[in-house]
């Protein structure tokens, strides 16, 4: 216990350490960390009771699941042997949940018994105003009524409509300085398959399982944030605008939760009627899927020596599809 103890401390204090700030450095890639790549979470964002946000013409949980299925099809084309598990198929929410709570603790719960080596939420956005042209009343100058004691002034509304121009992409990574919860899905995800039979080391309650997820995390966030650049140099490449890879403060349920480099993209936003119209058309979504296919055969050769899938997991054959 000592040595491992030891051993722990020496590879923490050679880590890069997790990075706290809000948004990711431009220009410069992040360091890519090896690893084992056989099994594949795509998560439709929303789905059934939850919309997620409204454009004009559609839904968020009906083009995410749209975008989502496509990419699964063309990244088991590319690569045969990859197990692509999905959070849904269908316009329900994941596991039958009845509320978003629940459906979110469920996609990271099947993540992690999958033992998904690479989590990839899809999602559209929004810019908190409504979809395409909207009505905004604002004071337009001032009139002076009444005489004498009573004379005062009163504002003057004039009605203006505005176009809703914002677009652009976006990738989320989990909050490095909230990390608690990712600690313990790390633990969950990897305790079995790292070879120790003393069940401690796995309980966040000891030195070295700290350690042990610290190690993880670290390598977990690293790849994250490299399969975020890495999409969002492609979706640059395409022409669209690109946010960056984000962390956003509050902390996003299914990243914090996911034992694994896990992504949120934001494929674009559908409060813009010509990025809803391009999000929803068979074009726009299959150059969608295409730079997340370009991104992700990048983050292969980058983070692993082998063909994805090659290996069976955990000596069984991966399964396809929901469990």
């Amino acid at each position: 216990m000592i040595r491992k103890t030891a051993a722990l401390l020496m590879l923490c204090g050679n880590t890069v350490g997790l990075r706290s700030a809000d948004k990711m450095p431009s220009g410069k890639m992040p360091s890519p960390q090896r690893v084992s790549l056989h099994t594949v979470i795509i998560d439709p964002g929303h789905g059934g009771i939850d919309p997620g946000t409204h454009g004009l013409l559609s839904k968020e949980k009906n083009v995410a699941l749209s975008i989502s299925l496509k990419l699964g099809k063309a990244l088991q084309q590319e690569y045969p042997d990859l197990n692509v598990v999905y959070t849904r198929t269908t316009d329900k929410m994941p596991g039958d949940r009845t509320n978003i709570r629940d459906g979110i603790r469920y996609r990271a719960e099947l993540a992690n018994r999958e033992h998904g080596d690479l989590f990839i939420c899809i999602h559209c956005n929004s810019n908190g105003e409504p979809a395409g042209r909207y009505s905004v009343r604002e004071v337009a100058g001032y009139k002076t009524i009444g005489k004498g004691k009573k004379r005062r002034k009163i504002p003057v509304y004039a009605t203006h409509w505005i176009t809703n121009t914002k677009t652009g992409t976006a990738t989320y990574i989990w909050k490095a300085d909230r990390s608690i919860p990712k600690g313990k899905a790390i633990n969950q995800r990897n305790g079995e398959n790292m070879g120790d039979t003393d069940n401690s080391a796995y309980d966040l309650g000891t030195p070295e399982a700290r350690m042990s997820a610290l190690l993880y995390e670290k390598k977990y966030f690293a790849n994250s944030a490299l399969f975020g650049t890495l999409v969002e140099d492609a979706f640059k490449k395409a022409g669209r605008r690109s946010e960056g890879v984000l962390q956003r403060q509050i902390g996003i349920g299914v990243l914090q939760a996911t034992g694994m480099p896990s992504v949120l993209i934001e494929t674009g936003y559908l409060t813009n009627q010509e990025e809803e119209r391009y999000l929803n058309s068979k074009s726009g979504q299959s150059q969608v899927v295409g730079n997340i296919v370009s991104a992700f055969r990048q983050y292969v050769n980058l983070t692993t020596g082998e063909h994805p899938g090659a290996n069976t997991v955990d000596g069984k054959t991966p399964r396809k599809g929901l469990p």
